[in-house]
Parts: C-alpha cells; sequence; structure tokens
C-alpha cells in the first residue's frame, strides 16, 4: 500500500454534525438537512481539500501501450520480431526522427486526442454509495461510503509507421484482430478495462528525397471506457471516519 494523500479526516459523526449550524449539541440528529445530505457535504470537501495524484489516465495510456508492445510481426528472413510502442511524440517530431536516421521501424505510438462523460452511464443525482468491505487483520466486515465513480470515455489516436507497406499490413490485422469485440485491459483501478475500436485509416507517404526513404502510417481511433474511481471512506465502530488510502482502487 503507498500513501497518495496528505489530507486526514480522522473525525467522529457528532464531530460532522457539530460542523453545521442544525447541530443541536446534545443528539446526534440535526435538523432541516437529512444525514444523507450531511454526510454528502462532508465528503465533498474532504475530497476538495485531498491531494490524490491524477494516477488513473496514466494507469490507462501505460496498459494500452503495454497490450500493443505485445504485437509481432515477421520480417523478411520470417523472423519473428516485436513491435516498439511508445507514447506519441506529434507526427511531425516522429517524422523528423525518421528523416534522421533516429528511429527503427515499425513503431507504434499513442496519444489522447478527447475525453468526456459518459452521458449514457452518468448518474442524474449526486448520489451517497455505501458498501461494505472486508479487512483482513481484523476480520470483519467494515462500512464504507463514497460519492458515485465519474463514468468518461476518452478517444485515444494509435498510430503505426512502418517502411514497407507488407510490414504495415501484417501489423494492423493483428491489431484489429485484438478487438473482438473489445480489447480488455486490466489496471490497478479496475480488472476489466474495456477498449474498443472506431476506425482505421490510412496516411499519405513521408518521403526523404535524399535518402528516398519513405514513411507510411495507418492511424485507428480507439474508445476507452470506464469510471474514475472516487475517495473511499470507512466507518469504523466507533463513528470515526476514515480515508481509505491505497494505491489500489476498488471500483
Amino acid at each position: 500500500m503507498t500513501n497518495r494523500e496528505n489530507v486526514y479526516t480522522g473525525k467522529t459523526i457528532p464531530e460532522v454534525l457539530f460542523a453545521t449550524s442544525e447541530y443541536t449539541g446534545s443528539t446526534t440528529s440535526s435538523v432541516g438537512r437529512t444525514s444523507n445530505s450531511i454526510w454528502k457535504a462532508y465528503l465533498q470537501k474532504a475530497t476538495d481539500n485531498s491531494t490524490l495524484s491524477p494516477f488513473v489516465y496514466k494507469q490507462v495510456i501505460r496498459a494500452l501501450i503495454a497490450s500493443f508492445s505485445t504485437l509481432h510481426y515477421l520480417d523478411g528472413e520470417n523472423s519473428l520480431v516485436k513491435v516498439q510502442a511508445t507514447h506519441s511524440a506529434p507526427e511531425r517530431a516522429v517524422a523528423k526522427k525518421f528523416q534522421e536516421n533516429n528511429m527503427i521501424l515499425p513503431i507504434l505510438t499513442v496519444h489522447q486526442l478527447t475525453a468526456k462523460n459518459d452521458e449514457q452511464k452518468r448518474r442524474y443525482d449526486n448520489v451517497l454509495i455505501q458498501s461494505t468491505l472486508w479487512n483482513e487483520d481484523t476480520q470483519r466486515a467494515e462500512r464504507v461510503i463514497s460519492h458515485a465513480d465519474v463514468p468518461v470515455s476518452i478517444t485515444y489516436s494509435v498510430n503505426l509507421w512502418t517502411k514497407y507497406m507488407e510490414d504495415m499490413d501484417q501489423i494492423a490485422q493483428n491489431l484489429r484482430m485484438r478487438f473482438n469485440p473489445s480489447l480488455d485491459l486490466v489496471t490497478p483501478f479496475t480488472n476489466s478495462l474495456k477498449v474498443f475500436l472506431r476506425d482505421e485509416s490510412s496516411s499519405s507517404s513521408i518521403v526523404d528525397g535524399d535518402r528516398e526513404d519513405r514513411l507510411l502510417r495507418k492511424s485507428f481511433s480507439v474508445d476507452v471506457e470506464f469510471y474514475i474511481p472516487s475517495p473511499r471512506f470507512k466507518v469504523t465502530s466507533t463513528g470515526r471516519i476514515e480515508k481509505i488510502v491505497s494505491e489500489v482502487w476498488l471500483s
């Protein structure tokens, strides 16, 4: 477990209620607002004050690159060669490296195009999710509360760069076969990340007139659908609220 939070929420239920003007001071009940609305307000404040690193997007692109790094093709000597995959530099930079003889082909590059909310999966209200989590140390089930996870859809551009059309066709075919109908990835925050192939297009050749070399490119657009996990808070048997700090998020 690696700490990713600097904030500590160690509040008790009475302390949470006392922070509102409706609290009477003698009981844990409130006047004017439901307990659910008070919980949500407190969780929102604790989340806003947190220092959680934005690691989710990074883990997605790492998983994509790791998956595409397992692609192979047969070269002219019938040897099986692995395709190098990397986080993309802009197209002009890739072409410049090729012209400077500073890049080994074939190569596959990945970069993010767009990110948007998944309208079909989003909730229409700020829902408070309550669940239980088994504690191996205490051998007890613990109450966990959180806001609903945020559904997003991110589009990535996957660019395949080769020198020969035969290599291009082999690798493009192998890549397309991965999506049947989706490519499933495993990340630290989910064991089933769905990736869908949207379209495929070929780009014109880039020719270096001095060396009479060419650079072929085929572009794929892929959509990744997942939930950004919201921070989890544990309510102990004594009513104390603690944030669950973990490298691995449950979604």
